[in-house]
């Protein structure tokens, strides 16, 4: 008897079996790479993951920040650090702003310290509807972005500022400087944040390179534009001052330069002709 007449169901008609052939196994194995796996959703089940996903991150922020708050004094000193030698003690205008300060400073901490998580749900929530050869692209981008990020702030803290600190206050001997702690940490976390993020360029350019949306070509013909866009986006992040913009923007035109590079190496190869085939 075939297999789809097996069992029979109420009326004593026949049923068909669920169970997948052997050459349907064998096929369902074999997914090929420009496939998607996962069965459609609909849209309010998109919009239900989608917001799971958000309250988890949001979860995880407010958690660090509790954490955060607790060493918020220690979190405004390192912050402080690179311009008391010129500055002395910063200062206040309003009462609530040594609040705020102590908040901004543990929520950036909070932000940055769960950088990994946001980008694992973002991944959670988008890999499912990505093709198998999507999916490997985006393996280097998951496993790079939050070292690069933090390579980008550390450069930042560490070389760019002092020299920004040192320039800007000593530019004019004949002036005190007095600073308010709410502007200062405000130009101080959102430096961090910019070269953090022009540090994930080569990543990103890897990354469009791979999906066939950039060339190496493309970027070396477009350079004389990319300096004037750098310098226009250095000048839009920082404040006025051409010495700030200037630190900003010599990272990156080398940056962009590795990102050549890094096209380049990424280019996808073409295809070998088949060995076999007749010609």
């Amino acid at each position: 008897m075939p297999e789809w007449m097996q069992g029979s169901g109420p009326g004593g008609l026949a049923e068909p079996i669920r169970s997948l052939s052997p050459a349907d196994a064998r096929m369902d194995a074999a997914q090929p790479e420009n496939e998607i796996n996962d069965p459609k959703m609909p849209l309010a089940e998109h919009l239900r993951e989608l917001r799971r996903r958000l309250l988890v991150i949001i979860s995880i922020v407010g958690v660090a920040l509790l954490i955060c708050w607790y060493f918020s004094a220690q979190i405004v000193e390192v912050v402080k650090r690179p311009v008391e030698p010129y500055v002395g003690k910063l200062q206040f205008d309003t009462l609530t702003d040594p609040f705020f300060t102590h908040f901004k400073a543990s929520l950036f901490a909070a932000i940055f310290l769960t950088f990994p998580i946001t980008i694992w749900q973002i991944w959670a929530f988008v890999g499912p509807g990505l093709y198998k050869r999507e999916k490997k692209m985006m393996w280097p981008f998951l496993l790079l972005s939050f070292p690069l990020f933090v390579g980008g702030g550390a450069f930042c803290y560490f070389v760019v500022f002092p020299y920004a600190v040192e320039f800007l206050v000593d530019f004019d001997k004949t002036l005190v400087p007095s600073l308010r702690i709410g502007d200062y940490l405000s130009f101080t976390l959102r430096l961090t944040f910019v070269f953090g993020m022009i540090f994930e360029l080569p990543l990103i350019s890897l990354l469009l390179t791979r999906m066939g949306l950039l060339t190496p070509q493309f970027l070396s013909r477009n350079r004389r534009y990319a300096i004037v866009v750098i310098f226009i986006v250095a000048a839009i992040l920082t404040p006025p001052d051409a010495f700030t913009q200037i630190l900003l923007a010599v990272p990156l035109l080398i940056l962009y330069e590795v990102s050549v590079l890094v096209s380049r190496m990424a280019v996808p190869k073409a295809p070998k002709p088949d060995e076999g085939s007749e010609s």
